[in-house]
Protein backbone atom coordinates (compact mmCIF):
# COMPACT_ATOMS: atom_id res chain seq x y z
CA UNK A 1 0.00 0.00 0.00
CA UNK A 2 1.25 3.58 -0.90
CA UNK A 3 1.50 5.69 2.77
CA UNK A 4 1.39 9.32 2.74
CA UNK A 5 2.85 11.11 5.51
CA UNK A 6 2.82 15.09 5.77
CA UNK A 7 5.56 16.48 8.05
CA UNK A 8 9.14 16.06 7.79
CA UNK A 9 9.08 16.24 11.62
CA UNK A 10 10.98 13.53 14.18
CA UNK A 11 7.87 11.80 14.73
CA UNK A 12 7.24 11.83 10.40
CA UNK A 13 10.25 10.34 9.72
CA UNK A 14 10.51 7.90 12.44
CA UNK A 15 7.01 6.76 10.81
CA UNK A 16 8.50 6.50 7.24
CA UNK A 17 11.26 4.22 8.96
CA UNK A 18 9.70 1.85 10.76
CA UNK A 19 5.95 1.52 8.00
CA UNK A 20 8.75 1.08 5.23
CA UNK A 21 10.10 -1.98 7.28
CA UNK A 22 6.83 -4.20 5.86
CA UNK A 23 5.13 -4.50 2.11
CA UNK A 24 4.24 -0.71 2.27
CA UNK A 25 5.63 2.49 0.12
CA UNK A 26 6.27 5.53 1.75
CA UNK A 27 5.71 9.14 0.64
CA UNK A 28 7.37 11.49 3.20
CA UNK A 29 6.15 14.84 1.97
CA UNK A 30 7.88 17.81 2.67
CA UNK A 31 6.85 21.70 2.43
CA UNK A 32 10.45 23.52 2.95
CA UNK A 33 11.79 22.72 -0.26
CA UNK A 34 15.32 23.69 1.26
CA UNK A 35 15.37 20.65 3.71
CA UNK A 36 13.79 18.36 0.51
CA UNK A 37 17.01 19.29 -1.64
CA UNK A 38 19.12 18.82 1.20
CA UNK A 39 17.94 14.96 2.43
CA UNK A 40 18.06 14.35 -1.60
CA UNK A 41 21.54 15.35 -1.87
CA UNK A 42 22.56 13.31 1.01
CA UNK A 43 23.05 9.46 2.04
CA UNK A 44 20.82 9.82 5.04
CA UNK A 45 17.87 11.41 6.80
CA UNK A 46 19.47 13.52 9.74
CA UNK A 47 17.25 13.86 12.89
CA UNK A 48 18.03 14.30 16.17
CA UNK A 49 21.39 12.23 16.35
CA UNK A 50 20.40 9.74 14.26
CA UNK A 51 21.42 9.37 10.87
CA UNK A 52 18.62 7.05 9.52
CA UNK A 53 19.67 5.28 5.70
CA UNK A 54 17.88 6.24 2.48
CA UNK A 55 15.59 3.46 1.50
CA UNK A 56 14.18 2.96 -1.74
CA UNK A 57 10.68 2.17 -0.08
CA UNK A 58 10.80 5.65 1.03
CA UNK A 59 10.08 8.28 -1.81
CA UNK A 60 10.88 12.27 -0.42
CA UNK A 61 8.61 14.82 -2.47
CA UNK A 62 7.54 18.68 -1.91
CA UNK A 63 4.19 19.02 -0.80
CA UNK A 64 2.93 20.77 -4.51
CA UNK A 65 3.65 17.23 -6.49
CA UNK A 66 2.04 15.27 -4.10
CA UNK A 67 -1.49 13.50 -5.09
CA UNK A 68 -3.95 11.29 -3.13
CA UNK A 69 -6.11 8.51 -5.30
CA UNK A 70 -8.49 6.39 -3.20
CA UNK A 71 -6.43 4.02 -2.27
CA UNK A 72 -4.17 6.20 -0.38
CA UNK A 73 -3.45 6.42 3.13
CA UNK A 74 -2.41 9.89 4.48
CA UNK A 75 -0.84 10.04 7.87
CA UNK A 76 -0.55 13.67 9.39
CA UNK A 77 2.58 14.24 11.38
CA UNK A 78 3.16 17.92 11.88
CA UNK A 79 2.99 20.28 15.20
CA UNK A 80 -0.33 21.45 16.05
CA UNK A 81 -0.42 24.89 15.84
CA UNK A 82 1.09 24.53 12.09
CA UNK A 83 -1.51 21.92 11.28
CA UNK A 84 -4.09 24.05 9.62
CA UNK A 85 -1.21 25.80 7.47
CA UNK A 86 -0.13 22.31 6.49
CA UNK A 87 -3.98 21.57 5.62
CA UNK A 88 -4.32 24.42 3.42
CA UNK A 89 -1.81 23.41 1.20
CA UNK A 90 -2.86 19.85 0.89
CA UNK A 91 -6.89 21.05 1.31
CA UNK A 92 -7.46 20.61 -3.01
CA UNK A 93 -5.53 17.33 -3.30
CA UNK A 94 -7.54 15.77 -1.05
CA UNK A 95 -10.79 13.63 -2.36
CA UNK A 96 -14.02 12.34 -0.36
CA UNK A 97 -12.57 9.03 -0.07
CA UNK A 98 -9.03 9.89 1.29
CA UNK A 99 -8.43 7.58 4.33
CA UNK A 100 -6.44 9.82 6.99
CA UNK A 101 -4.44 9.33 10.27
CA UNK A 102 -3.60 11.57 12.77
CA UNK A 103 -0.67 11.18 14.58
CA UNK A 104 -0.17 14.93 15.35
CA UNK A 105 -0.92 15.72 19.26
CA UNK A 106 -2.50 18.47 20.59
CA UNK A 107 -5.23 21.02 20.42
CA UNK A 108 -5.91 23.69 17.82
CA UNK A 109 -6.21 27.76 18.59
CA UNK A 110 -9.99 27.05 19.41
CA UNK A 111 -10.02 24.21 21.79
CA UNK A 112 -10.94 21.80 19.01
CA UNK A 113 -8.87 18.15 18.40
CA UNK A 114 -6.87 18.11 15.65
CA UNK A 115 -9.44 15.72 14.29
CA UNK A 116 -11.79 18.35 14.37
CA UNK A 117 -9.52 20.53 12.89
CA UNK A 118 -8.63 18.35 10.03
CA UNK A 119 -12.64 17.48 8.97
CA UNK A 120 -13.17 21.08 9.18
CA UNK A 121 -10.27 21.91 7.33
CA UNK A 122 -10.48 19.74 4.31
CA UNK A 123 -14.13 18.91 4.24
CA UNK A 124 -14.06 15.42 4.82
CA UNK A 125 -16.00 12.88 6.85
CA UNK A 126 -15.62 11.98 10.51
CA UNK A 127 -15.16 8.10 9.45
CA UNK A 128 -12.38 8.67 6.95
CA UNK A 129 -10.33 10.08 10.23
CA UNK A 130 -8.30 7.96 12.42
CA UNK A 131 -6.19 8.63 15.19
CA UNK A 132 -2.59 6.90 15.88
CA UNK A 133 -1.54 7.49 19.70
CA UNK A 134 0.42 5.14 22.36
CA UNK A 135 3.85 4.73 24.07
CA UNK A 136 6.04 6.15 21.37
CA UNK A 137 9.65 7.96 21.81
CA UNK A 138 10.81 8.21 18.82
CA UNK A 139 13.98 8.04 19.46
CA UNK A 140 13.84 4.47 20.54
CA UNK A 141 12.15 3.48 17.90
CA UNK A 142 14.27 4.71 15.58
CA UNK A 143 17.02 2.51 17.25
CA UNK A 144 14.74 -0.29 16.25
CA UNK A 145 13.23 -1.07 20.04
CA UNK A 146 9.96 -2.39 19.64
CA UNK A 147 7.23 -0.52 20.21
CA UNK A 148 3.30 -0.25 20.53
CA UNK A 149 0.26 1.86 19.77
CA UNK A 150 -3.28 2.30 19.25
CA UNK A 151 -5.09 2.90 15.69
CA UNK A 152 -8.37 4.60 16.69
CA UNK A 153 -11.32 4.91 14.07
CA UNK A 154 -15.28 5.34 14.76
CA UNK A 155 -15.51 2.30 12.40
CA UNK A 156 -13.87 -0.54 14.16
CA UNK A 157 -13.50 -2.67 10.96
CA UNK A 158 -12.09 0.15 9.53
CA UNK A 159 -9.83 0.17 12.56
CA UNK A 160 -8.75 -3.27 12.17
CA UNK A 161 -7.91 -3.06 8.51
CA UNK A 162 -5.65 -0.60 9.06
CA UNK A 163 -3.93 -1.97 11.82
CA UNK A 164 -3.29 -5.12 9.87
CA UNK A 165 -1.43 -3.26 7.14
CA UNK A 166 0.58 -0.73 9.38
CA UNK A 167 1.26 -3.06 12.05
CA UNK A 168 4.93 -5.06 11.91
CA UNK A 169 7.53 -7.33 14.05
CA UNK A 170 9.05 -4.07 15.82
CA UNK A 171 5.84 -1.38 15.49
CA UNK A 172 2.64 -3.73 16.73
CA UNK A 173 -0.76 -1.90 16.35
CA UNK A 174 -3.79 -2.50 18.43
CA UNK A 175 -7.22 -1.16 16.85
CA UNK A 176 -10.21 0.85 18.55
CA UNK A 177 -13.13 3.23 17.95
CA UNK A 178 -12.62 5.87 20.84
CA UNK A 179 -11.08 8.45 18.70
CA UNK A 180 -11.98 11.20 21.27
CA UNK A 181 -10.14 9.09 23.80
CA UNK A 182 -7.27 8.35 22.24
CA UNK A 183 -6.68 12.35 20.90
CA UNK A 184 -7.17 13.26 24.79
CA UNK A 185 -5.36 11.10 26.35
CA UNK A 186 -2.33 11.91 23.89
CA UNK A 187 -2.40 15.29 24.45
CA UNK A 188 -3.03 15.74 28.17
CA UNK A 189 -0.50 13.51 28.98
CA UNK A 190 2.08 15.92 27.68
CA UNK A 191 0.82 18.56 30.32
CA UNK A 192 1.94 15.70 33.50
CA UNK A 193 5.02 15.40 31.26
CA UNK A 194 5.87 18.89 32.49
CA UNK A 195 4.85 18.53 36.26
CA UNK A 196 7.25 15.25 36.07
CA UNK A 197 10.27 16.86 34.47
CA UNK A 198 9.64 19.86 37.49
CA UNK A 199 9.65 17.36 40.18
CA UNK A 200 12.57 15.18 39.25
CA UNK A 201 15.04 18.28 38.63
CA UNK A 202 13.91 19.54 42.58
CA UNK A 203 14.43 15.77 43.35
CA UNK A 204 11.09 15.21 45.19
CA UNK A 205 10.71 11.78 44.54
CA UNK A 206 9.38 8.56 43.39
CA UNK A 207 6.23 8.59 46.05
CA UNK A 208 5.46 12.43 44.78
CA UNK A 209 6.07 11.71 40.95
CA UNK A 210 4.00 8.27 41.30
CA UNK A 211 1.23 10.94 43.28
CA UNK A 212 1.79 13.05 40.72
CA UNK A 213 1.16 10.82 37.62
CA UNK A 214 -1.88 8.99 39.09
CA UNK A 215 -3.75 11.81 40.15
CA UNK A 216 -2.63 13.20 36.83
CA UNK A 217 -4.59 10.24 34.74
CA UNK A 218 -7.64 10.61 37.28
CA UNK A 219 -8.02 13.98 35.70
CA UNK A 220 -7.39 13.07 32.48
CA UNK A 221 -10.39 10.53 33.07
CA UNK A 222 -12.49 13.07 34.05
CA UNK A 223 -11.71 15.88 31.22
CA UNK A 224 -12.23 12.52 28.51
CA UNK A 225 -15.13 11.53 29.77
CA UNK A 226 -16.74 15.34 29.96
CA UNK A 227 -16.33 15.35 26.01
CA UNK A 228 -17.95 11.47 26.27
CA UNK A 229 -14.85 9.42 25.70
CA UNK A 230 -14.51 5.88 27.17
CA UNK A 231 -13.14 5.40 30.38
CA UNK A 232 -11.18 2.49 29.61
CA UNK A 233 -9.66 4.39 26.69
CA UNK A 234 -7.77 6.23 29.40
CA UNK A 235 -6.14 2.45 31.13
CA UNK A 236 -4.97 1.61 27.28
CA UNK A 237 -1.63 2.59 24.89
CA UNK A 238 -3.34 5.74 24.39
CA UNK A 239 -3.93 6.95 28.36
CA UNK A 240 -1.70 5.27 31.05
CA UNK A 241 0.99 3.84 28.33
CA UNK A 242 1.47 7.16 26.74
CA UNK A 243 1.27 8.47 30.12
CA UNK A 244 3.86 6.01 31.92
CA UNK A 245 6.09 7.01 28.94
CA UNK A 246 6.12 10.55 28.47
CA UNK A 247 6.56 11.49 32.53
CA UNK A 248 9.53 8.39 32.98
CA UNK A 249 11.92 9.45 29.83
CA UNK A 250 14.14 11.90 29.73
CA UNK A 251 13.43 11.47 26.14
CA UNK A 252 10.15 13.25 26.48
CA UNK A 253 10.31 16.68 25.22
CA UNK A 254 7.48 17.93 27.22
CA UNK A 255 9.55 15.94 30.66
CA UNK A 256 12.65 17.65 29.30
CA UNK A 257 11.01 21.25 28.95
CA UNK A 258 9.39 20.66 33.09
CA UNK A 259 13.20 20.03 34.16
CA UNK A 260 14.70 22.97 32.62
CA UNK A 261 11.57 24.96 33.73
CA UNK A 262 12.44 23.87 37.22
CA UNK A 263 16.28 24.90 36.33
CA UNK A 264 15.31 28.79 35.83
CA UNK A 265 14.35 28.43 32.19
CA UNK A 266 11.41 29.93 29.95
CA UNK A 267 9.20 28.50 27.67
CA UNK A 268 10.29 31.32 25.18
CA UNK A 269 14.03 30.31 25.97
CA UNK A 270 13.28 26.36 25.76
CA UNK A 271 11.91 26.99 22.34
CA UNK A 272 14.40 29.39 21.02
CA UNK A 273 17.37 27.22 22.67
CA UNK A 274 15.83 23.50 20.81
CA UNK A 275 13.98 24.96 17.94
CA UNK A 276 10.68 22.59 19.29
CA UNK A 277 7.31 22.57 19.67
CA UNK A 278 6.26 22.37 23.27
CA UNK A 279 2.60 20.67 23.05
CA UNK A 280 2.19 20.41 26.80
CA UNK A 281 2.93 24.20 27.18
CA UNK A 282 -0.33 24.47 24.68
CA UNK A 283 -1.96 22.24 25.84
CA UNK A 284 -2.18 23.53 29.56
CA UNK A 285 -3.76 26.73 28.65
CA UNK A 286 -6.59 25.36 26.49
CA UNK A 287 -7.27 22.69 28.79
CA UNK A 288 -7.20 24.56 31.66
CA UNK A 289 -9.56 27.31 30.24
CA UNK A 290 -12.37 24.63 28.82
CA UNK A 291 -11.99 23.31 32.40
CA UNK A 292 -13.15 25.92 33.88
CA UNK A 293 -15.60 26.63 31.87
CA UNK A 294 -16.92 23.20 32.34
CA UNK A 295 -16.61 24.02 35.83
CA UNK A 296 -14.18 20.63 36.32
CA UNK A 297 -12.09 19.88 39.20
CA UNK A 298 -8.39 20.01 37.49
CA UNK A 299 -5.41 21.21 40.11
CA UNK A 300 -2.63 19.55 38.48
CA UNK A 301 -3.78 21.20 35.03
CA UNK A 302 -4.48 24.17 36.64
CA UNK A 303 -0.90 24.57 38.74
CA UNK A 304 1.15 23.33 35.50
CA UNK A 305 -0.61 25.91 33.43
CA UNK A 306 0.13 28.75 35.86
CA UNK A 307 3.77 27.32 36.37
CA UNK A 308 4.11 27.66 32.60
CA UNK A 309 2.35 30.48 31.81
CA UNK A 310 2.16 32.52 35.06
CA UNK A 311 5.36 31.90 36.18
CA UNK A 312 4.03 30.61 39.12
CA UNK A 313 6.81 29.38 41.70
CA UNK A 314 6.86 25.38 41.45
CA UNK A 315 7.89 25.56 45.08
CA UNK A 316 4.61 27.64 45.50
CA UNK A 317 2.51 25.31 43.02
CA UNK A 318 3.65 22.10 45.39
CA UNK A 319 2.77 23.55 48.76
CA UNK A 320 -0.58 24.76 47.15
CA UNK A 321 -1.56 21.52 45.60
CA UNK A 322 -0.97 19.65 48.72
CA UNK A 323 -2.85 22.28 51.19
CA UNK A 324 -6.00 21.68 49.11
CA UNK A 325 -9.08 20.26 51.20
CA UNK A 326 -9.32 16.20 51.72
CA UNK A 327 -11.36 14.43 49.04
CA UNK A 328 -12.12 10.91 47.69
CA UNK A 329 -9.86 9.59 45.40
CA UNK A 330 -12.31 9.29 42.63
CA UNK A 331 -13.41 12.91 43.03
Amino acid sequence: MIINILGNTTWGITLAKVLSNGNNQVNLIYRDKEKLSNVQADKYITVKEFKVPKSAKINHINVEDCNFSDNDLLIISVPSPSLEKNLSLIKNKINHNTQIISASKGFDKNGNTLSVLIKNKLNISNENIGVLSGPNLSSEILMGKPATSLLSFNDINKADNFRDIISNEIFRIYSGNDVIGSEIGGSLKNIIAIGCGIIDKMDLGDNAKSAFISRGLREIVRFGTSFNAKEYTFYGLSGIGDLVATCSSNLSRNWQFGYALASGKTLEGFIAENKVTVEGANASKIVNDVALKKGLEMPIIKMTYKVVHENYNPVDAIKEFMSRNPSKERN
